[in-house]
C-alpha cells in the first residue's frame, strides 16, 4: 500500500490468501537451534485459522490448518 503522505510502499496483510507468510524459522547446518515464537500479533475475537508449512531441504512440504478459538 503506498503512503499518500510520504509516497513510500509499506508492506500490509491482507488476509486474502490460504498462506501468507507472517513468520519464518530457519535451521542452518552452523545453527541447529530453530526459533519456535514469533511475535505478538492482536486480532479480534473470533474464530481464526492457523495454517503452519513445513519445507524439508528436498523441497517436499507438508501444510496443516488448525482452526482456534481467539
Amino acid at each position: 500500500m503506498q503512503c499518500p503522505a510520504t509516497g513510500e510502499w509499506e508492506e500490509q496483510w491482507t488476509g486474502e490468501y490460504i498462506f501468507e507468510n507472517e513468520w519464518q524459522s530457519f535451521r542452518v547446518k552452523k545453527g541447529r537451534s530453530l526459533e519456535l515464537t514469533s511475535v505478538a500479533h492482536e486480532c479480534a475475537p473470533g474464530r481464526r485459522k492457523i495454517a503452519v508449512k513445513v519445507v524439508d531441504i528436498f523441497g517436499n512440504d507438508t501444510m496443516t490448518i488448525v482452526e482456534v478459538m481467539v
